[in-house]
C-alpha cells in the first residue's frame, strides 16, 4: 500500500512526535517555530525526535541532517525529499 505523503500531513506527524515525546502543547507547533527558542529541544532531544520520526514515517535521518534543522519547516521539507509520494 503506498501512502501520500503531503505537506500536511508530514507537519501533522512531525506535530504528534513532538507533542508525544516532549509534552509540547499542538498550539505552539507551527512550521515557522524554531525547535530550541520556541520548543525548547536540545541537542540530545534531537535524538528522540529522530527515534519518534522512524517510528511514525520509517525515515531514518541521519545525524548531520539533525543538525540542519532549525524551524519545524526544516523537518517537515528534510521528509518530503525522502518519503516515497511527498
Amino acid at each position: 500500500m503506498t501512502e501520500s505523503w503531503g505537506k500536511d500531513e508530514i507537519l501533522e506527524r512531525v506535530t504528534e512526535v513532538l507533542v508525544k515525546s516532549f509534552e509540547i502543547d499542538p498550539a505552539e507547533i507551527h512550521l515557522d517555530s524554531h525547535v530550541v527558542d520556541d520548543l525548547d529541544l536540545d541537542s540530545i532531544d534531537a535524538i528522540d525526535l529522530a527515534v519518534g520520526l522512524r517510528e511514525r514515517t520509517g525515515i531514518d535521518l541521519a545525524e548531520e541532517e539533525l543538525k540542519s534543522i532549525r524551524v519545524v519547516q526544516d523537518i517537515v521539507e528534510l521528509l518530503r525529499t525522502k518519503l516515497p509520494g511527498a
